[in-house]
């Protein structure tokens, strides 16, 4: 099959999705009343539910995973590990950290600054974890479980500064399970804005990123510095990360799972990975999110959960091929 029509058949899956996620939940509202709204035909309360609510949560749901599926790819690119994922390797635990400390009542700042702390805490926590991937003879499985040691250790930080603080389950649970039920049209910018600035950098990088899949002997008989890629790599990682900890809380899996399907449907071009995996990773992370507010509304489930079913047998899978 044609890459194009793969491109066209995934776009028409996430189409019929935003459909779903448009004219379907707990209202009583007619098929006409909900195309008047979306038509903003009329000032009836279902223009309210479906512009201030339902399209900015379907947007967010859509960026968060174009933002994971991209973290994810750029993780097992510059590490070579086919494990990789921010939030397996606990690199969007910095912003849980900072998202539990408010919560907590440690500080009180406006959203904008909370995005800026959620992105420079995960970016420390990428640039840290840059710095072991240069360390010699460390293997894809050992960098794996130094990561999920450090995702262990920030959700426990976390969970121990919103046990001492007067928080809400609703808001746990949407930290560290993800939620996209609180997103609005501030969120859906920033993530539009930033997310936009980090694809555009990784397709920059896309052929760097083909020579470390090589080795780094190779790589630097190519004249490509493998440390400093690693670096620029890290830090979107830690950008991304830190934006979508912040619009959905801690959604894991995404970035593990999308980047193989990516290499399933589209091979292993660099450039076709980053942008499939991107992709792919919206129409996960969406249609985790209309399961999760469909399956027993008018209650939600967590949408991490649902990724997390489809992403823990992925990586059972994959960790049984790791030599």
């Amino acid at each position: 099959m044609q890459i194009s029509v793969q491109y066209f058949i995934l776009g028409l899956i996430i189409f019929g999705l935003v459909l779903v996620g448009i004219f379907t939940g707990p209202s009583d509202f007619s098929i006409k009343e909900m195309f008047d709204g979306l038509l903003r035909k009329n000032d009836h309360i279902s223009q309210v539910i479906i512009w201030d609510m339902r399209i900015p949560r379907i947007l967010a749901s859509i960026i968060v995973g174009n933002c994971l599926g991209l973290a994810g790819v750029l993780i097992q690119l510059s590490t070579r590990s086919s494990l990789g994922d921010p939030n397996l390797f606990g690199i969007g635990g910095g912003a849980a950290i900072f998202i539990a400390a408010g919560f907590g009542g440690l500080f009180v700042i406006s959203s904008f600054f909370s995005l800026i702390g959620c992105i420079i805490s995960s970016t420390l926590v990428a640039l840290g974890l840059s710095m072991l991937i240069s360390t010699p003879n460390l293997s894809a499985t050992k960098l794996a479980l130094m990561g999920i040691a450090v995702a262990a250790l920030t959700i426990s930080i976390g969970t121990a500064i919103i046990s001492h603080g007067r928080v809400f389950p609703s808001q746990i649970i949407g930290l560290v399970s993800g939620s996209f039920s609180s997103s609005n049209w501030e969120n859906v910018f920033y993530l539009l804005i930033i997310f936009c600035i980090c694809f555009a950098i990784s397709i920059c990088l896309a052929r760097k990123f083909f020579a470390i899949m090589l080795g780094d002997i190779l790589t630097k008989s190519l004249g490509v510095n493998p440390i400093k890629i690693r670096l620029f790599a890290m830090t979107i990682v830690g950008v991304l990360s830190g934006v979508s900890v912040f619009s959905g809380g801690i959604i894991g899996f995404v970035g593990l799972v999308s980047p193989h399907i990516s290499r399933r449907l589209f091979g292993n071009s660099t450039i076709n990975l980053i942008i499939s995996s991107s992709i792919i990773g919206g129409l996960i992370t969406l249609f985790a999110d209309q399961l999760a507010r469909l399956l027993f509304a008018p209650s939600e489930l967590p949408v991490g959960l649902a990724t997390t079913i489809l992403g823990a047998p992925t990586m059972m899978y994959l960790a049984l091929k790791v030599k």
